[in-house]
Parts: structure tokens; sequence; C-alpha cells
């Protein structure tokens, strides 16, 4: 008998463990589905962390292996009629509750850190805006240096689009790009900060076919849009109005009769200024005609500001690197807003602090455990 106090039970430690795993594992998995599949609102907010708790088989492998192991060593210590006067006795329900209490906080902290999450309310996001297309000028003429000596027109209209961009809110924004033909370079989009990066990489040589086409410009605008989908939208168009196919005007006046308000910024001045000539990157000239004459290029205002009476919109003039937009966002600021897009999204309420006070409890009352045998209930057992 002397040898049962002073080894572990390895049978009454199995037993325990395996009655209390079987109760701990359907209760958690029982609750588990019934909570994901039944309650709407609920959820594990991280639920990697549950994956963890399929290590606890392995961590009671190893807590068998280390009882056996103890035995083991206890057998070859000494004679079992010895054993009483080299160790201490020890408590097979003792260990059993030890392991039980660190091995639940375990599973509680592991609960914990998923953090498992209650809805407590629902509320709806609504998305409101238009939809806007730019139509911006990459024609040989936007290369002139005639508002900033050190920006040429293209580099003044892609900083006024920046700055549009910074004073939108909710509105899809799209990009067209044109010279003697045109194509859409962004489609719409929310991202302003995609619309940026795309607008960082224009440059003439996107457009191998020179000259000035608004109207097909604007056309393509007219396009990209779903006329289904009951948003207002307006275009914007940023050129020098060196129109050379003559239909403009035209294309503005179809657009509006589609409630589609055209709006045009003129990007250049008056007076002529000559195109610089460029190569790999750098300045090595002014352009020529075929006869060496410098090729000069103006700001067309005068059509610029009918292509934006005609399409229902407003002109603004770029006056040195300074766009004022104020007027033209004012315009876009009036046009009625429709509800894009709509989301519930649900409030969630934390609670894993229960399962974190559980967890602390568990550690708390294990570290009063200790594997010896209680002395009193030993001598009375040698009575």
């Amino acid at each position: 008998m002397e040898e049962q106090v002073h080894k572990y039970n390895l049978k009454t430690i199995i037993f325990s463990i395996f009655i209390w795993e079987g109760i701990f594992w359907m209760t958690f998995f029982g609750l588990y589905f019934y909570l994901i599949d039944q309650v709407e609102a609920f959820r594990f907010e991280h639920s990697q962390f549950l994956w963890w708790l399929l290590a606890i088989p392995a961590f009671i492998g190893g807590y068998f292996l280390l009882i056996n192991w103890k035995n083991k060593v206890l057998g070859n210590l000494a004679d079992q009629r010895l054993l009483h006067y080299l160790t201490q006795p020890v408590s097979s329900m003792k260990s059993f509750w030890k392991f039980f209490f660190f091995r639940n906080a375990l599973a509680f902290l592991l609960i914990a850190l998923a953090n498992p999450q209650y809805g407590k309310g629902t509320t709806k996001a609504v998305s409101e805006g238009i939809e806007i297309m730019l139509a911006l000028d990459i024609s040989n003429s936007m290369r002139a240096i005639d508002l900033d000596p050190k920006r040429d027109r293209l580099k003044v209209a892609k900083m006024a689009i920046e700055q549009l961009l910074k004073n939108l809110h909710g509105d899809k924004v799209g990009v067209v790009v044109f010279a003697g033909d045109a194509y859409v370079y962004l489609p719409l989009t929310i991202d302003y900060g995609a619309a940026k990066i795309f607008l960082n990489s224009v440059r003439p040589e996107l457009m191998s076919n020179q000259g000035t086409a608004i109207g097909l410009a604007i056309d393509k605008c007219m396009e990209s849009f779903d006329f289904e989908n009951g948003i207002n939208k307006s275009i914007i168009v940023l050129s020098d109005g060196e129109d050379h196919e003559g239909n403009a005007i035209t294309a503005a006046q179809r657009a509006k009769e589609e409630n589609v308000i055209v709006s045009t910024v003129g990007m250049g001045r008056t007076d002529g200024t000559p195109i610089p000539d460029y190569l790999n990157g750098r300045i090595v000239g002014m352009k020529k005609d075929e006869n060496g004459n410098t090729v000069t290029t103006r700001l067309n205002e005068q059509m610029l500001q009918e292509v934006a009476a005609a399409g229902g919109g407003q002109y603004t003039a770029a006056q040195g690197t300074y766009v004022d937009l104020a007027g033209l966002l004012e315009s876009i600021r009036g046009i009625e807003k429709t509800e894009m897009d709509s989301k519930l999204y649900t409030d969630y309420k934390d609670h894993f602090q229960w399962f974190l006070g559980l967890g602390l409890l568990c550690l708390i009352i294990e570290s009063f455990f200790s594997a010896r045998r209680s002395g009193i209930i030993h001598k009375l057992q040698k009575i």
C-alpha cells in the first residue's frame, strides 16, 4: 500500500480527465454551433485563436507522459518499502485538480483572445454622391509652359484634379484622356487614392494620334456612364480648347439632353506661346512646322465657354498654378446627390472579459493546489 501513496494512480487521472474532456468539448461545440448558426449578431472577432484549442489534447498527452515518467523514476529510485523514507506521499486527485484548473485557464484565455462578440444594434451607412468623368487633354499643346515657368499646362491640370479630389466626398470619379483620339484611362471609382496614382502616369506619349478632339472626349465620358442606375452625372473637361474636330459644342448639347452637366477648365493663356520639344524627358528646343516655323499654342477661351454653356455647366480659367475650382465645386455640390450604396453595420459589444476573468480565476485556484498528499489524510489512512 505504501507504493500507492508515493506514486500517481494513472488510471484514476486518465478516467477523471476523460470524463471532463467529454463534458468540455460537447459543451463547447454545442454552444459554438448554436451561437454561430442561430444567433445572427454573434461572432468571434479573432476566430483564428480558437484553432489553438486543438493544442489542448496534445497538452493532455504531455501531462500523461510526465506522470508516467515520474512513476517510473520513483520505481527505479528505490525498493517500494523504502519509498516512504525518501519521498513525500502524492495525491492523484490533487494532481488532477491542479492540472484541471491550469488546463481550463488555458482554454478560457484562448477564448478571451478570440473575443466573442454580440451585436447590440445595427447602423445603416448610406453613401450618396454623383458620378464625375474628367476629360483630360494630353495633346502636345498641353506641354506649353505659359502658366508657370516650372510646370507645363498638363502638370497644372493634374494638380487641379488632385485638389478637386480632396474636396469630393462619396462621389465616383473616372478619367478620359484625349488628344486626336480619346479613351477611358480610369473607369468610375470611389478610390481617390487610385485616381491620384493613375494621374501621375498621364503624359502626352500615351496618345500617338495628336490633335484635340474635345467632342470625342465628351462622347467617351458619356459611354462610361450607366444611365440605368439613376445616379446624377457630370463631365469636367480640362483643356486648352484648341479643338480640331469642331463638334465639341454639339457633344455638350447631347450630354445636357441626357441630364449630364458639362463644365470646362481652360488651361493656358490667350496669347501665343511656343510648344517645347522633348527628347528623353528633356527639352531640346521648340516644335517647328514643316516650313521650320515655331509652332505656337494659345488658350481658346471662347470655345471652352461655349462648350460649358451648351452643357449647362460652368467655365473656369487657370491663373498660373492656381485653378479656382470653388465655383465649379459649388456647382457640383448643387447637383442633387443620389444614394449610391447602403450597408447595414452591426455595432458589436465585446465579451472577452468574462472568459479572461474565468481564466485568471483558474490560474489563481491552480496555484493553491499541490500534488502532495495532505498529511492529515495520509496519517488517517495509516490508522
